[in-house]
């Protein structure tokens, strides 16, 4: 199983990450270690010790691996990678984010020809794009921040190390050094032809091997059509401490108790664990399989302002520090009958006086009265509640539900919109808008002309419309759960009618991804609006069954044309409108690439959320393209990948256009080192 470790408190990232063989990585952010992948450069300061956040570089790695084969045209190059970084690339508590990564880049292929890669963690197959590349970038982990968790999900693991059997040995507690490529072993990959291992990076494709140095040596694969290397360079630090979490110290008070509760996690391995604290003594928390407890008495009127939990099993050991806080006793009941939702909590602090607080859940904060018992009437019932209290504790907790269940959707009837039609006509009664558990429909005529209704006990009724002008009134009864429920209409009935003539307005231009509406008007007699898209981009339609109708204009330089029909007895008319837009602005906020690395960074924002960048090398749209990446919600965007196989031309500069039609061209590059 693979886990991730307690959070280091000196930086906010997990103190280790574990895979199944009980290996153990941290993240190695020490500059002066000639294995880390990290120099001084990489530091703000680069005179100064690492120190969170001042001056700590902006990605580290729990694990890497590098394989890569070069020869004529043909560039490929594999890294496998547990890395930590930042949101924003820029140190800052919150944002630290760990990701594992897959990528592969491969150049010099046949456009359009299938190519299949194999390595440690999987077999992948793609088809070269137009240049004779493949450019795959996965990384998965907690992009926005914190969920540690969500690394584990990602195919780097087991981790990879040297093979023990092919000397060098690995440094002593590494897994080995980036600077001497070396065979590895541990992957759990299969492979399909000679059933062992895939410890390699292997390329199959048309023609890749012939004439390669990398030529495939391994039976069962065809040399002209493979290369392969069982050359890594592979960094990693093995964890020499287990670290420790206290996800909770709770204080119990009252006239003959002075307690603390000190729940502590670590590593599953055997750790020992010691809580201290002014009015404590000191003490070992019990417990094993990475879960410890102790309960310890203070002295003194009030609780320690903190307590220090330290893990003295890892060398040098491991700290954190805990505020105690109260704990809260809740149960909270809704009666649907009632409407009435009780909530009854109370404080392990019985000494000092303590407010509990019902956090907002729509009704603001309520306080809980004195005895502990709070009743309030509403029909807003949250899946849960948070209590909070003025000693620090918080209590989230679920409502339970008591009472009668609420009674079903009734039918209901709908006769349908109010009619003008000519004399002679046949005209249909329609109530396929009413809703509920219908068992039967009845059609009534209530006022006017009288007519003979047809298919009365139908859905559907039809008369046809007498020979003078007339007003009929019509009645819809429903029968069913709820009912029985009946609407009214109203049948114009008109000797003559003039036709309507249609007017959907002016043409507009509007800003990309606005609200626009479109206002149409008729004159004569009318009886129904309809508005359609004839043009453009698809959008979805807002009341487009109305005069106004609105829709929301996509985020791409376009114009959408639109339709507007009126009808009415004397017949119908149709008129047609377009909206267009602007060109997005464009800004670059950063533009540089980085020659130790060959890492691009760039970035920049868009006025259309959503735009599409397209990157070009060189000082005109015209270039090849390097990335295209899209604005969040912000606006903001930004293309971060090293290494690269693309570096700048002669230029020294780039040009982005984007989807919403905003161009920016000629834009310098930063290279430095």
């Amino acid at each position: 199983m693979m886990t991730v470790g307690p959070i280091n408190p000196l930086n906010g990232f997990p103190v280790w990450y574990k895979d199944q063989n009980g290996l153990r990585l941290m993240l190695n952010t020490d500059p002066n270690d000639p294995f880390s992948l990290i120099t001084p450069a990489d530091l703000p300061n680069p005179g100064q010790p690492v120190a969170f956040p001042g001056n700590f570089p902006s990605e580290a790695f729990y694990f890497i691996a590098d394989a890569e084969m070069e020869f004529g045209n043909v560039e490929a190059r594999l890294v496998l990678a547990l890395e930590g970084a930042f949101v924003n690339e820029v140190p800052v508590d919150g944002e630290q984010i760990v990701f594992g990564r897959v990528r592969i880049r491969v150049e010099g292929l046949q456009p359009g020809a299938t190519y299949t890669v194999m390595h440690p963690y999987g077999i992948d197959e793609f088809v070269a794009d137009q240049d004779g590349e493949i450019n795959f970038t996965e990384d998965i982990g907690g992009m926005d921040g914190g969920n540690f968790e969500l690394a584990l999900n990602s195919r780097v693991f087991p981790f990879i190390s040297w093979d023990s059997n092919i000397p060098p040995a690995a440094p002593a507690g590494y897994i080995g050094d980036p600077n001497e490529l070396h065979e590895v072993a541990g992957s759990l990959m299969i492979d399909p032809v000679t059933n062992q291992p895939l410890n390699i990076f292997r390329i199959e494709g048309p023609g890749i091997g012939i004439g390669s140095p990398f030529q495939s040596t391994t039976p069962g694969y065809n040399p002209d059509n493979t290369i392969e290397t069982r050359l890594f360079s592979l960094a990693g630090k093995i964890s020499t401490i287990s670290g420790v979490d206290v996800p909770r110290t709770t204080y119990t008070q009252s006239t003959t108790e002075h307690t603390l509760d000190v729940f502590a996690e670590s590593d599953v391995g055997p750790q020992t664990i010691e809580v201290t604290g002014e009015g404590i003594n000191p003490t070992i928390l019990q417990g094993e399989n990475g879960l410890y407890f102790a309960r310890v008495n203070y002295v003194g009127d009030t609780p320690p302002a903190t307590v220090t939990v330290t893990n003295v099993s890892d060398n040098p050991p491991s700290v954190k520090e805990s505020i105690p806080t109260d704990f809260i006793t809740a149960i909270a009941n809704y009666n649907n009958e009632t409407k009435i939702l009780t909530v009854t909590a109370s404080s392990s602090d019985e000494i000092n006086p303590v407010t509990l607080t019902v956090l907002d859940f729509g009704m603001g904060e309520i306080e809980i009265p004195a005895g502990g018992v709070l009743e309030l009437s509403t029909i807003m019932v949250p899946a849960s509640i948070t209590i909070q209290s003025t000693a620090g504790g918080t209590q989230t907790i679920p409502i339970t539900v008591s009472g009668s269940n609420n009674p079903p959707v009734g039918v209901r009837a709908n006769a349908g919109a109010d009619q003008t039609v000519l004399i002679n006509t046949t005209v249909e009664l329609d109530g396929s808008g009413s809703t509920g558990p219908i068992t039967s429909y009845q059609w009534t005529q209530t006022e006017g002309e009288p007519v003979n209704l047809l298919n009365a006990n139908e859905v559907i009724a039809a008369f046809v419309a007498p020979d003078v002008e007339t007003t009929l009134t019509f009645s819809l009864t429903v029968e069913g759960d709820g009912g029985p429920s009946t609407d009214i209409v109203v049948v114009r009935v008109l000797n003559s009618a003039q036709q309507p003539i249609a007017n959907g307005g002016g043409n507009q231009i509007v800003q990309q991804g606005a609200v626009v509406a479109l206002a149409g008007s008729a004159t004569g007699e009318v009886t129904s609006y309809l508005w359609e898209q004839v043009g453009g981009p698809p959008v979805q339609l807002t009341n487009p069954n109305t005069p106004t109708a609105s829709f929301t204009f996509p985020r791409e330089f376009s114009t959408l044309t639109f339709r507007f029909t009126v009808s009415g007895p004397g017949g119908s008319s149709s008129d047609e409108v377009q909206i267009s837009t602007r060109p997005d602005s464009l800004t670059v906020t950063r533009a540089e690439f980085r020659t130790r690395d060959t890492e691009w960074r760039i970035s920049g924002t868009s006025t259309v959320l959503g735009a599409k960048m397209t990157i070009h090398i060189g000082n005109s749209l015209s270039g090849n393209i390097l990335a295209e990446v899209s604005t969040d919600a912000l606006g903001e965007w930004q293309y971060r990948v090293g290494p690269s196989t693309v570096q700048p031309d002669g230029t020294r500069a780039i040009s982005i256009q984007s989807s919403s039609g905003g161009t920016l061209v000629n834009v310098p590059i930063n290279v430095r080192n």
